[in-house]
């Protein structure tokens, strides 16, 4: 009986100390982020709630947070951009194969059109 006892208590023991490990896993990762990020989220949540409800016409929530997430990206840098799952099937269609081309480096020097470099291992660097 006590050897049973004992075992109850072990058990309970391994099992309240699984349970607070995986809270504080928990709670780590619910404080990854800083309390700035939450509360512009929270920020983010008000305006959308008051675009939908208020907006001319009706307007969609992927809608609005696609644009929130395109916005945010372009105002990284010029070369940032999202692709909802549509576009991203279309660039995949447009790129897929191979690249042709003479293999050239170009700019716009006073207005004109003008080759920079041939780029290794194109035709243009073999002629």
């Amino acid at each position: 009986m006590i050897k049973r006892h004992r075992w109850s208590i072990t058990l309970a023991v391994s099992l309240v100390a699984c349970f607070l490990l995986l809270q504080e896993v928990a709670v780590r990762r619910a404080q990854a982020l800083s309390n700035d990020t939450y509360q512009e989220l929270d920020t983010f949540a008000s305006v959308l709630a008051i675009v939908q409800k208020n907006y001319v016409e009706p307007v969609t929530t992927k809608k609005l947070i696609d644009g929130a997430i395109s916005g945010m990206l372009a105002s990284l840098d010029p070369h940032s951009a999202y692709l909802t799952p549509d576009l991203y099937r279309d660039l995949e269609v447009e790129t897929r194969g191979s690249f042709g081309g003479l293999g050239i480096e170009i700019t716009i020097k006073n207005g004109a059109l003008t080759v920079v470099a041939p780029i290794e291992d194109t035709p243009a660097y073999h002629a």
